[in-house]
């Protein structure tokens, strides 16, 4: 049987991708080092705070995250429709996102809300968060339930997911977390509750920590070998393993120093930087030690 390939995809789809990424490219930097991305390669993430180089997302990346934003509210209001249960998804004192800060703001996580009265420990709050993703994804998730329970299921499913919530557990001042995960379009789902595991919670608080406070240093990576899985898809390959020189601008320059604020301040002009001048930099830019 010959398999036949279609080529002919639709300029206006086609242009319609472009100018999501398009989009996506002009948006502002992420100023802060993310606690959701913890579990990866401590360099990648380094690599990532310092806007050390800039890489686009394809659409179909971008369109991917998208069904995470929109499942998340839907998902959300199917599970406040049960009795008993109390899904809060805004912080009640500032009524925006649940949020846990560290190292002056630098370090800092955004989780999706907080759940009381579960059925399975209802007298014990839960950090709650929900994942969208494809059915292979949903299929492999719960196989691993059926065969090490629902309590051993994330860290094998997804382990950054797991570094992820052991950090807003740790940083939220909670022992359970409850990770609803979906199918794209949320017409199927499962979950699992993932208990606290403070040491290892507390060694990735401290590595993000170390980031901030030894900004000079560059962090291990995961492998040596540019050809370790890890490192063959990684956005800063080429920086990390090919020799490729950083992006110029303040954070990749030596004068810049990070803040409590979270704020970035020159040495060399002795003055605070706002995000847009980061992104500027300026012709005295230096590179830092550790990229050099």
């Amino acid at each position: 049987m010959v398999k036949l390939e279609i080529k002919d995809i639709d300029p206006v789809l086609i242009a319609a991708d472009e100018e999501l990424e398009r989009r996506e490219a002009a948006r502002p930097k992420r100023l802060h080092l993310g606690m959701s991305g913890a579990g990866r390669c401590a360099r990648e993430q380094y690599y990532n705070w310092l806007w050390a180089t800039t890489y686009l997302t394809p659409a179909r990346g971008l369109k991917a995250i998208d069904d995470g934003n929109r499942g998340e509210p839907v998902i959300a209001t199917r599970l406040q429709m049960v009795d008993g249960v109390t899904l809060m998804t805004r912080d009640p004192e500032t009524g925006r996102q649940f949020e846990v800060v560290d190292a002056g703001g630098h370090v800092r996580g955004h989780f999706d809300g907080i759940v009381y009265h579960h059925p399975a420990a209802p007298k014990t709050t839960h950090v709650w968060e929900c994942k969208v993703t494809n059915e292979k994804k949903l299929a492999e998730f719960r196989k691993l339930k059926e065969r090490d329970g629902s309590k051993a299921t994330l860290r094998q499913w997804n382990f950054v997911y797991w570094v992820q919530a052991q950090l807003y557990m740790l940083y939220g001042g909670y022992t359970r977390h409850w990770c609803v995960v979906a199918s794209a379009g949320c017409r199927d789902w499962d979950a699992c509750r993932t208990e606290l595991v403070r040491d290892e919670a507390e060694y990735y608080a401290e590595r993000l920590r170390d980031m901030v406070e030894h900004v000079d240093e560059l962090p291990a990576r995961v492998s040596e070998s540019p050809n370790a899985f890890e490192c063959r898809w990684c956005d800063y390959r080429s920086v990390c393993h090919e020799g490729r020189a950083v992006d110029q601008n303040c954070r990749t320059c030596r004068h810049a120093r990070p803040v409590d604020g979270p704020q970035w301040h020159c040495t060399l002009h002795d003055e605070v930087l706002s995000p847009e001048a980061q992104a500027e930099g300026c012709t005295s830019w230096s590179v830092r030690s550790s990229l050099a």
